[in-house]
């Protein structure tokens, strides 16, 4: 009787409550990616409870990424467009300086413009999306943001929007997104610039589900679509005198297109990964890389495309423990210990005709022994599917 009575006293004051939102200009919006924006509240911090999961994450990979398929995707923003029921078509404004290029499913910004011009820009686009920065490195062209909530996930019903605008503690998505851009410098003077999407959600743990924890969740290629859209508006309009103000932010559901695994996964007698065969050229092969590393959360300390190598440097959790259980007695008693550094890998792709090749060695290029790099190169692979 006291839950319901709690619930019927809800409801009634978020009926209460909509006369009051007019009056404060309270507006909801089906904008589908609405993060807090920066200059109206304090950064969101990291998900409370993550406390499997360190705060500096720069060489942490979830052990399962999920990818999300673009059918699956474009069934969910056709079922929220009938929802809504507003019209999925729009009219994306036409970009000179910058656009959105696309060779599969690897999408980037190619701007005309050099990286030294482009990188403030890129600094002062996360801001204007309600994302703070966490992590940046000029050198290595690296932005990375802190976790946040996407609020356009919440439900779209009149009165849990109403409670939701007045009382923003009050619900919560239990899902956490954090963007990496990665710019890269062209022979021509222009630059790519690659956006990735990780996610992390919040589930029930226990006997009774009596508590929680985040575990990581599905990469989003349709936010990675959303963001490189807006992020080329922006940069249009920075270096495109005759850009015009857009009327509206681009929102286009990605064509639904037939999921087919593009790489595969190449086994040794002893049944550990050996090297991730891709279906594509090197080239093509080359971006696919560079974006599931980012993906991935791998940190990549240096690369050279001429030899096709991409330098890494991967935590792995097991010779972390092992590493932990060598420190002395009283030293784990009374401290947290000295932190465990980082293994150093070789990321290498060979073209083999139409397809190419992936291994991971040693930082000395030499075989790895250990078990780690066959572990680094299943989680590529799963990335690369």
């Amino acid at each position: 009787m006291v839950k319901q009575a709690l619930q019927l006293s809800a409801v009634a004051l978020a009926l209460a409550s909509l006369t009051g939102c007019q009056q404060l200009g309270i507006e909801f919006s089906n904008e589908p990616v609405q993060y807090e924006s920066s200059t109206s509240r304090a950064p969101l911090e990291i998900p409370p409870d993550l406390s499997a999961i360190p705060r500096t994450d720069r060489y942490t990979v979830p052990t399962r990424p999920q990818i999300v398929s673009a059918n699956a995707e474009a069934a969910r923003l056709q079922a929220q467009a009938e929802t809504n029921g507003t019209a999925t078509k729009t009219v994306l404004p036409e970009t000179k300086f910058a656009t959105v290029e696309r060779d599969g499913q690897t999408r980037w910004v190619h701007v005309n413009a050099p990286a030294e011009k482009v990188w403030p820009v890129l600094q002062d686009f996360w801001p204007s999306v309600g994302l703070a920065i966490k992590n940046q490195d000029a050198a290595s062209g690296v932005i990375q943001t802190e976790w946040a909530e996407n609020k356009a996930n919440l439900p779209h019903d009149i009165i849990r929007k109403t409670l939701g605008k007045i009382f923003d503690t009050v619900y919560d998505t239990g899902e956490r997104d954090q963007y990496r851009a990665r710019m890269e410098r062209n022979n021509d003077g222009t630059c790519n610039i690659y956006i990735t999407h990780r996610s992390m959600v919040e589930v029930l743990t226990g006997n009774q589900q009596e508590s929680t924890m985040w575990q990581p969740g599905a990469s989003d290629p349709q936010l990675e679509a959303e963001m490189l859209t807006r992020l080329a508006q922006k940069l249009d309009a920075e270096f495109n005198p005759d850009a015009k103000p857009a009327e509206q932010k681009a929102v286009e559901a990605i064509a639904a297109v037939k999921y087919e695994p593009t790489s595969e996964i190449v086994k040794n007698a002893q049944g550990e990964a050996e090297a991730v065969i891709i279906k594509d050229p090197y080239d093509r092969a080359w971006r696919r890389v560079g974006v599931a590393l980012d993906r991935g959360g791998f940190d990549v300390y240096d690369r050279d495309r001429s030899q096709g190598l991409f330098m890494i440097k991967y935590l792995d959790p097991d010779y972390e423990t092992a590493e932990k259980g060598k420190q002395g007695f009283f030293t784990r008693m009374f401290s947290k210990g000295e932190a465990i550094e980082p293994v150093k890998y070789q990321v290498r792709l060979m073209p083999e005709g139409d397809t190419s090749r992936l291994t991971v060695t040693g930082e000395d290029g030499k075989a790895d022994t250990t078990g780690v790099a066959s572990r680094i190169i299943t989680l590529l692979g799963e990335q690369l599917r």
